[in-house]
């Protein structure tokens, strides 16, 4: 039966100076030996109280290798199918821990405006809204602000002007807003701004050009300048990011797969491959 051994000199060694070139025997479970050096080479560079890392390091590798102790012995019938698995999965961490290194290397993470958009055009079916959208205009501003009356005119014109004057007044006064009326955003961002959440916002959309809402502090101003309901096929500018991580990933697969092709092939070449 094998036996739990533990090193007895522990208060005398935790107490004493760590060297690196120490590789004593500072605690063993078992048949298996944990060293001085593989502690030290796992303490920080900067650590507030060594020798409590130290013990705190070897009583958990002791409590760790008495459950795989345990878990080896009750286990038995099913070990081996355990340390294929096991075998596996480290297989797999190598492989994968190699091919990101490859990718951060060597790839090319270039992913053309004119391949998202064969890529919309060919799967626009695809691409449907769950939420409604629109571009327009939300301010948020206290009542008491100066000169409302010119706001309720500015925050709803497209002259070029009005705009420039629409955008200076907003960055003095306003608590809040968003004034990027050329980018679609989903609708519901700004809804839960109000005062009131507007449950038929379908309707409101669609009747709505410019308004504002009230509660004892402040005004809400919503103005549309267009919109999408749920259900429609969502706007290339909303799927831009999702397509090119589409095509990304696609043109990973095909640069692993490639890679892995050469390899093959070196090899034959090489004649490290032997097939019988």
């Amino acid at each position: 039966m094998r036996k739990l051994f533990i090193f007895l000199g522990i208060p005398l060694f935790l107490s004493s100076c760590f060297s690196k070139e120490d590789n004593r025997v500072i605690a063993r479970v078992n048949e298996k030996d944990l060293f001085l050096i593989e502690v030290l080479n796992e303490m920080p560079t900067q650590v507030e109280d060594s020798a409590y890392f130290v013990e705190r390091y070897m009583n958990e590798w002791i409590r760790k290798q008495l459950m795989l102790y345990h878990a080896e012995i009750n286990l038995s019938s099913d070990l081996q199918d355990y340390e294929k698995q096991i075998e596996e999965y480290r297989s797999s961490l190598l492989i994968y821990a190699y091919q990101q290194e490859l990718l951060n290397q060597n790839f090319d993470t270039t992913i053309d405006n004119s391949e998202i958009e064969s890529y919309y055009i060919q799967y626009k079916d695809q691409f449907k809204l769950n939420k409604n959208i629109f571009k327009g205009r939300f301010i948020m501003i206290n009542k008491s602000a100066p000169d409302l009356v010119s706001l309720n005119k500015l925050f709803k014109s497209d002259k070029e002007g009005s705009i420039d004057d629409l955008v200076d007044y907003c960055q003095q006064f306003a608590k809040e807003y968003y004034l990027e009326d050329e980018k679609w955003q989903y609708f519901s961002i700004f809804n839960e701004k109000l005062p009131k959440i507007i449950k038929e916002d379908d309707y409101f959309l669609s009747n709505t050009r410019g308004i504002f809402f009230e509660d004892d502090l402040f005004r809400y101003y919503i103005y549309i300048a267009d919109y999408q309901l749920k259900g429609s096929v969502s706007p290339l500018a909303m799927e831009k990011d999702k397509i090119k991580n589409i095509l990304l990933n696609k043109k990973k697969i095909e640069y692993l797969k490639q890679l892995e092709d050469e390899l093959y092939q070196n090899g034959l070449a090489l004649k490290k491959i032997k097939i019988h």
